[in-house]
Order: C-alpha cells, then sequence, then structure tokens
C-alpha cells in the first residue's frame, strides 16, 4: 500500500507536466508560446560552453530510471514461500515444499461447514512463516465461528504436523450472497 501511495502522486505530477508539455508545443497555448525557445539566451549559451552539462543530465535521467524499474521489480517479487523447514527453522535440516502445507491447510477449511473455496500461500521468511488465506463463504456464515476453527483447528494442525509454532495466519473472508437472495 505504502509504495502504491508514492507512485500514484509522482505518476500523476509527471503525467500533468509532460501533458502540459506536449499541449504547449502542439500550439494549444498558441502559436508564440509553442515557438518560444524552452531555455533563455543566457541559459542556452551556459550550456553549449559546458560540454559534460547534457551527459550528467543523461546520467540522472538514467539512475532515476534504474531506481524506478528496480522499484517495479520490487513491487512484482512474490514474498511467497517455496520450501519450509520442519522443526526448527534455524536448523533447517528437513525441509518440504511449502506447497505440500498450503495444500493441507486448503483441504482442512474446504471441509468446514459455509465454506465455498480457499486459497492459501505460505509467505514470510523462512524464520517467519505466515499462512495467508481467503476464504470464500456465503453472507449468513458465523465469521467468528470458521475464523476460531481455523485459527484453533486447522493452523494448530499445522503447526503440530511441522513443529513449528511460529507459523502466523492472515484469514481474509470473501462473501457472497446465496443464490435465492434476489442479489443480481
Amino acid at each position: 500500500m505504502t509504495n502504491r501511495m508514492g507512485l500514484a502522486p509522482t505518476g500523476l505530477v509527471l503525467l500533468c507536466a509532460g501533458g502540459a508539455v506536449l499541449a504547449t508545443g502542439l500550439g494549444a497555448f498558441g502559436p508564440r508560446r509553442a515557438h518560444r525557445p524552452i531555455w533563455p539566451v543566457a541559459a542556452s549559451r551556459w550550456v553549449a560552453a559546458h560540454g559534460w552539462f547534457w551527459p550528467m543530465v543523461a546520467a540522472i535521467a538514467g539512475t532515476a530510471a534504474l531506481l524506478g524499474a528496480g522499484w517495479l521489480v520490487a513491487l512484482v517479487r512474490s514474498r511467497r514461500l517455496r520450501r519450509l523447514a520442519i522443526g526448527d527453522a534455524r536448523s533447517g535440516r528437513t525441509r518440504m515444499a511449502a506447497r505440500v502445507a498450503v495444500r493441507t491447510i486448503v483441504a482442512d477449511v474446504t471441509e468446514y461447514d459455509g465454506v465455498h473455496a480457499v486459497r492459501a500461500r505460505l509467505t514470510g521468511r523462512a524464520v517467519a512463516p505466515r499462512m495467508l488465506l481467503r476464504v470464500t463463504c456465503p453472507a449468513d456464515a458465523d465469521l467468528a465461528g470458521l475464523g476460531r476453527s481455523i485459527r484453533d483447528e486447522a493452523l494448530a494442525r499445522l503447526r503440530a504436523a511441522l513443529a513449528r509454532d511460529d507459523i502466523t495466519g492472515v484469514v481474509i473472508f470473501d462473501v457472497v450472497p446465496e443464490r435465492g437472495d434476489g442479489v443480481a
């Protein structure tokens, strides 16, 4: 969320500035402004006298582009765990594919009354894994009861099976109306 709060205003400012420059160049604010030099004559002379100016501008722009690309890669990069240690995470002796733990908890939670679908993934770090569950259920489902069952039964079984008390869980409920509720 923090990244979006930084990217949105930055993108909006750059879009508006680019649009204003493009509109000026195309004559939207009159032909006089469209043909006026961007720089004052004194600034143009100074730039012409200093050969390092444009390479420096290119280096700064390239650095900004690389930082922006790195930021986007960091946003896209998945924090999904691929392997999970059984027992003490620091020892790392016995490992298993994280998808096995995900399938196990999905199978457990799918069996609960009122649950239509479950999606799960294991995120975080190997020493502090977190199970993210997205549970789809009807509008009349007992969400508090489902949450307790997931915490006290499904996650507890997973922790016991893996001998890992450090696995935390986050549950997001997607509530869907029943077909006969008159909602289109």
